[in-house]
């Protein structure tokens, strides 16, 4: 996992998918299936690159890597559209997709209606909200929650000293570049090095003592013009000294420290 580039922020993300409206910009569809009973709705949106984040990608070239994951260069697209647009990179041009995105966030705006609710976060009632972090002492369990995420939020200690601060921060953009790639790792082998590279930051923080922990907080993005919310799971990960941890159940509730030798 070494030598991953640097992915979509999550300002970025949030702006993309505020100003499409949470809509397919091609086939303004809402990129939400509905629900059942048994299972939630399923999200099929996808943040395509208008000039690609790779060398060898459709529409590569001609950007600079500071503007290549900016709001300006994704476009919202269903899973559909998406495939389109890479399959067929002599009609999906640099200049039709900037103008599809042009006129499909100008649709956006014109079908918003001010009294409208604003955008904004909210818990999803049907899960339970986490209390405490879980404890993760291997890759697997983390990876399998960023595969799961949409956004990332973080917190690491205060005064540390300059080689611990160094590879807290490490460990921190890898997930942030694991969010970002992790919808488009399908083989098990990369997924297996996905784990093991995390796997490497969490013993190399062990070492020196620190634990990390991490949940999943689900969330919807409500208001808009959007008809339904859309889901939006959010990851926290958190490094902290192992002599300031504190060990409780699932409620949170610490565990009595046992005495005696």
């Amino acid at each position: 996992m070494t030598g991953l580039k640097m992915g979509v922020s999550e300002k970025a993300r949030k702006i993309l998918w505020v100003q499409a409206g949470g809509f397919c910009a091609i086939c303004k569809q809402q990129v939400l299936t509905p629900g059942t009973a048994s299972d939630d709705p399923s999200v099929f949106g996808e943040e395509a690159h208008i000039v690609a984040r790779s060398d060898g990608g459709p529409r590569a070239g001609g950007l600079g890597e500071d503007l290549i994951n900016h709001h300006s260069n994704l476009i919202l697209l269903c899973s559909k559209d998406h495939k389109r647009v890479d399959d067929q990179p002599n009609h999906f041009t640099v200049e039709r997709l900037r103008r599809i995105k042009s006129e499909h966030e100008a649709w956006v705006r014109s079908i918003s209606d001010v009294d409208k609710d604003p955008l904004r976060l909210v818990p999803d009632p049907q899960f339970p909200q986490p209390k405490v972090l879980k404890l993760i002492t291997r890759g697997n369990p983390l990876w399998n929650m960023i595969k799961e995420s949409l956004a990332f939020e973080y917190a690491l200690p205060d005064q540390l000293c300059d080689d611990d601060e160094d590879l807290i921060i490490e460990f921190l953009d890898l997930i942030r570049d694991c969010l970002d790639i992790a919808r488009e790792l399908d083989g098990v082998r990369e997924n297996r090095d996905a784990e093991k590279g995390i796997q490497q930051y969490i013993s190399r923080l062990a070492e020196r003592d620190f634990l990390v922990g991490a949940y999943v907080r689900h969330l919807l993005l409500t208001g808009g013009s959007a008809e339904r919310p859309t889901p939006w799971p959010m990851l926290r990960v958190e490094v902290q000294p192992a002599t300031l941890a504190e060990v409780t159940d699932e409620r949170g509730d610490p565990y009595p420290r046992q005495t005696g030798a």
